[in-house]
């Protein structure tokens, strides 16, 4: 029933869905000539050569956590085609995917559309991430005997509390797939609980992404300019946690002389706010967005650009994870753990909690029981070099066991790839 009043929604309001397609088109939201295949039409000349895997992830975040993957399935002979929804996604995977991987957008999940799109790639097996669901999408992935995966499946509370209304739905919609890999306990724990979901493995794929891309003239150059000075760098911040920091500097600045904090904000378009508050503190601080390098006096750097996450990381002493100072839940430790940077968190980490408990267990990064403690272990850090690059190296150590298990993952899906085809072959 939910399936006959969703299609007869999506029919009712497609004319008006293309419209503001189109309208996004000449505002220069959507791509000029790629929108097409938001209807369904490719712009790819795709020859099929070998089994196609096909990946579907939405915000440049998931689609990050495919990057290595989607080699592996390269390196194994599959053409790989990889799916997203938004303009910044699909950019990423033009600058970063291997040259092989074939990029289109996501088609709209009417029967019509998804059918022209199926017919063209005709893909071996589907991979979807995190919380991309889409009934048409999936219902013809199984009419057409097409395996379906979901990896790193994680829903928030506010969607699921839109599926609650339709839970049976919901979950036989799930139950389509073949397998399904949670995020995190926590993401498996609040499925079971919500809809009795089965979860075959739990598993966060951005714990073996590919390391970062370091600029070393540009490190070279902060080195040059800062000299001896100590970095600590507040990686992905958000509205909230440059005051703590700040506040913190205050009280680290008393102890240490040479100490430059470089702010990197989870949304570089928050620059104007931050230099409001840097101003109000008084400290002497730099830009990077107006192409300005940190010097030997410079107490705060902004870093208010996207893409130079590795530079950065490379050249700190230290780093604090945004997201963790205020209740937004935590990003990515995994990028600074691979260059063995010892790492502080604070005491918001529900979006990583699985991993975070991994490091914690081996001693590899720093817990903060409240922000008012902050400036002390930075300092305590400060004076005792050989914890502090313990904790990197420590960190370090877990990174290079995580594709071990990403491997596995691989495995599983070639192996339901080949029953497929087997299956196929004897019918």
């Amino acid at each position: 029933m939910f399936l006959f009043f969703y299609n007869f929604f999506l029919y009712l309001t497609s004319p008006i869905i293309i419209l503001i397609i189109l309208i996004r088109v000449i505002l220069g939201k959507e791509h000029n000539k790629k929108y097409i295949e938001k209807l369904g039409i490719t712009n790819n000349i795709y020859k099929k050569k070998n089994k196609l895997i096909w990946f579907h992830a939405c915000s440049v975040g998931e689609v990050k956590s495919l990057e290595r993957i989607s080699q592996i399935f390269l390196n194994k002979k599959y053409d790989v085609l990889v799916t997203t929804s938004t303009l910044l996604s699909e950019a990423y995977v033009k600058k970063n995917f291997s040259k092989g991987v074939f990029h289109q957008f996501l088609p709209l999940d009417l029967n019509f559309f998804v059918k022209k799109f199926l017919m063209n790639y005709k893909p071996n097996i589907s991979v979807f991430v995190e919380s991309e669901i889409w009934p048409n999408l999936i219902n013809n992935c199984r009419k057409n005997n097409i395996p379906l995966v979901l990896v790193q499946a994680s829903f928030s509370d506010k969607s699921l509390k839109r599926w609650q209304l339709f839970k049976k739905f919901f979950k036989n919609l799930l139950e389509k797939f073949d397998f399904i890999i949670a995020q995190s306990q926590v993401e498996k724990n609040k499925l079971f609980k919500f809809a009795n979901i089965k979860i075959h493995d739990v598993y966060n794929l951005k714990n073996s992404s590919l390391k970062l891309k370091v600029k070393r003239s540009n490190v070279i150059k902060i080195k040059k300019e800062v000299k001896n000075s100590f970095i600590i760098l507040a990686l992905s911040t958000h509205a909230g946690e440059e005051k703590i920091l700040l506040n913190s500097l205050k009280e680290i600045t008393r102890k240490i002389e040479d100490v430059i904090l470089i702010i990197q904000p989870r949304h570089p378009k928050r620059a104007n706010d931050i230099k409001k508050i840097i101003n109000n503190f008084g400290f002497k601080f730099m830009q990077r967005s107006i192409s300005q390098l940190p010097k030997k006096n410079t107490q705060v750097y902004l870093a208010d650009t996207f893409g130079e996450s590795g530079t950065l990381i490379s050249s700190a002493n230290l780093v604090i994870l945004g997201g963790t100072l205020s209740p937004i839940g935590g990003h990515n430790i995994i990028e600074p753990a691979q260059m063995s940077k010892c790492i502080i968190i604070g005491e918001y980490f529900s979006k990583i909690k699985d991993t975070v408990n991994i490091f914690k267990h081996k001693g590899a990064i720093k817990m903060l029981e409240n922000n008012s403690k902050l400036s002390k272990i930075i300092i305590d850090l400060y004076h005792d070099k050989n914890t502090l690059n313990s904790i990197g190296k420590k960190a370090f150590l877990i990174t290079q066991s995580f594709p071990k298990k990403e491997k596995e993952i691989v495995k599983k899906v070639i192996a339901l790839e080949r029953k497929n085809e087997n299956s196929k072959i004897l019918v």
